[in-house]
């Protein structure tokens, strides 16, 4: 189970119940950029007791390559690859969900960042950008440059965060890919969680925008996939999770 977030909220979801990791906010690569400070902090002051892995988006080679060896001077898990944003404003820039477009480009980029990092390397993405057809290219590529772990939204770039969730998607990356694969989108409760896990057979769940409406739900996927009772919401929780925001 996967956040991604700030310092301050991953103190406050580490109160209710951490997940088993974070990914930070993405770290924009290109050639005048640096490792944003504040992004650091949440590497740097993280007291969840949690590892973080750092999340990069961008599609220039060299400036990958020397960011993942800076931020390989920090405590970090591993390093991520953004493949996912469905920003217009992002994937124009041909980065995040844009390069879903360019399999050669994702080929040079993950040879690139593979060979950079020593450690975990980990991917996420969607099942394609205004259409599917790459979607099993790009699952070949995971296997070539030996990714340690693949999140993937199961819906287009174009399709934002509108309309059904393709789960089977997921399922046939499972099926295809030789790392495990993360689930994502549209995971909403515990129940919805334990569902997913049955029908794709990810070996877990990302979670990130739902975890704002309910930081409660990492520990009640736990308790869900445990069988134990699932943690019942109060206002007076409610009311303090407000407070602490």
């Amino acid at each position: 189970m996967q956040d991604v977030t700030d310092l301050a909220f991953m103190r406050v979801i580490a109160h209710y119940g951490a997940p088993d990791y974070f990914f930070t906010e993405f770290f924009r690569v290109h050639a005048q950029s640096r490792p944003e400070k504040h992004i650091l902090r949440s590497i740097d002051e993280n007291t969840t007791g949690r590892p973080v892995f750092a999340q990069l988006i961008g599609e220039d080679l060299h400036h990958l390559a020397r960011t993942a060896a800076e931020l390989q001077q920090h405590p970090i898990a591993g390093i991520d690859l953004n493949l996912g944003c469905p920003a217009p404003k992002v994937y124009k820039k041909n980065v995040g969900g844009g390069l879903l477009r360019d399999p050669a480009r994702v080929d040079e980029i993950l040879a690139t960042l593979r060979a950079a990092t020593p450690g975990l390397f980990t991917v996420k993405m969607r099942i394609g950008f205004d259409d599917t057809s790459p979607f099993d290219r790009i699952l070949d590529l995971v296997n070539t440059h030996r990714v340690d772990l693949l999140s993937v939204h199961g819906r287009t770039v174009k399709e934002m965060y509108r309309g059904d969730v393709h789960y089977d998607f997921i399922a046939r990356a499972v099926a295809r890919v030789h790392c495990p694969v993360l689930a994502n989108g549209n995971i909403l409760s515990a129940r919805r969680a334990a569902s997913v896990l049955a029908d794709t057979r990810a070996a877990g769940v990302m979670i990130g925008r739902h975890a704002i409406r309910n930081p409660w739900i990492f520990r009640q996927c736990r308790e869900q996939f445990a069988g134990r009772p699932v943690t019942a919401v109060t206002l007076a929780d409610v009311r303090d999770y407000i407070e602490r925001l």
